[in-house]
């Protein structure tokens, strides 16, 4: 354990003076005022269910103070979570290794599923990225699914690893776990992580939907992700999701409705200063944000 996490006393004594409570005012019924005076030299560790009652009265979450504790940065867990949760549908290849290098960093310290499971995906992106390659990632993959198949209950991390991993599966089972995720998801309604997670789901479905050929149901889900996303005001998510919906139109022969789309992408594009993805949309609209858009040929065939 980092020496930071024995200051904890004094990190809380700072904010707590800082905010104007007395300790009083924050021990209040969680312990004595005498415990708490300990607390704060660092001569006892509350318990968990005493040290969120301290941190609820001094108006400050968890995961802020841990930042805070840690020197205003991120310890190399939540590092290689940032990264693996903040990497985009379509992540520059140089992000990819930055993931796998954060990784490896904190597995030659000590073991962690989690870390190993984002390593895996991380692996299994720089193959469809970079060497053009589904086996090779569905081999990644598989060892993910492997730990996640035999868990009873799926939260907001093992979400975000399944998100990662659906080109793994066959198609009706991708659409089948994409359904229960998006309908598990809808318990998290305050979480905004969990929002953008469900617009992931919706993304990655259209993609691997697309690749098959499957239009019309992926029109279901592009349809989902331009309403959120425009709702959302996820501008780049909505030029993505209507190039996919105009994907979606021309290969139902709609090519009047897909220009349209098309046309709208571009010009947002345009708007946010991204003209690779205007290229893009013009000349090979499967690349936008899409991680599987190299591969789709081999996808179609899996």
């Amino acid at each position: 354990m980092s020496d930071m996490y024995y200051h904890l006393g004094k990190v809380l004594k700072d904010i707590r003076e800082n905010k104007g409570y007395t300790q009083q005012e924050v021990s209040d019924s969680t312990m004595s005022r005498s415990n708490y005076t300990k607390l704060e030299k660092d001569e006892i560790n509350p318990n968990v269910v005493k040290f969120l009652a301290i941190l609820d009265y001094m108006d400050m979450h968890h995961d802020e103070y841990s930042f805070i504790l840690n020197d205003y940065s991120l310890n190399d867990k939540d590092t290689v979570l940032y990264l693996f949760k903040e990497m985009e549908q379509f992540p520059d290849i140089s992000y990819v290794k930055d993931l796998i290098d954060a990784a490896n960093k904190l597995l030659e310290k000590r073991y962690d599923h989690m870390t190993e499971d984002v390593l895996n995906i991380a692996h299994a992106y720089y193959c469809l990225i970079e060497k053009n390659s589904l086996a090779e990632a569905q081999q990644y993959a598989k060892n993910t699914w492997d730990r996640l198949k035999n868990l009873d209950k799926f939260y907001l991390s093992e979400f975000h690893l399944l998100n990662g991993i659906l080109y793994y599966f066959e198609l009706e089972t991708a659409v089948s776990l994409t359904d229960k995720a998006l309908e598990e998801l809808e318990r998290y309604y305050c979480f905004k992580e969990a929002e953008d997670l469900r617009l992931s789901f919706l993304s990655h479905i259209s993609c691997l939907l697309i690749a098959h050929e499957q239009y019309e149901l992926a029109l279901k889900y592009t349809d989902q992700l331009v309403t959120k996303s425009k709702s959302d005001n996820k501008v780049l998510s909505f030029g993505a999701a209507l190039v996919r919906k105009g994907m979606c139109l021309e290969g139902l022969n709609k090519e009047k409705e897909s220009q349209e789309s098309y046309d709208l992408a571009i010009e947002l594009f345009n708007v946010m200063g991204r003209e690779d993805l205007s290229k893009q949309t013009r000349e090979n609209p499967k690349l936008v944000y899409n991680p599987y858009g190299f591969v789709d040929e081999e996808i179609k065939g899996s």
